[in-house]
């Protein structure tokens, strides 16, 4: 397995009922590769971003984002 590499994908879901009725709120952004996690219980601190190989946004159908 030399020279293998490993691809990897990360997708946010949409929110299932639970969720939804609980007046849940994303907290995930995506930007090309770059995928950046807001602490809402503490909103001044850093976010946190990841990078990732390829990225799927399905949270909602009116911001479909395929980032390879």
């Amino acid at each position: 397995m030399a020279g293998a590499s490993v691809k990897v994908a990360v997708r946010v879901r949409p929110f299932n009922s639970r969720e939804m009725s609980r007046d849940s709120k994303c907290i995930i952004q995506m930007s090309g590769s770059t995928t950046t996690i807001v602490n809402p219980k503490q909103p001044k601190e850093t976010p946190k971003s990841f990078s990732f190989d390829y990225s799927y946004w399905s949270h909602t159908s009116g911001h479909l984002q395929l980032t390879p």
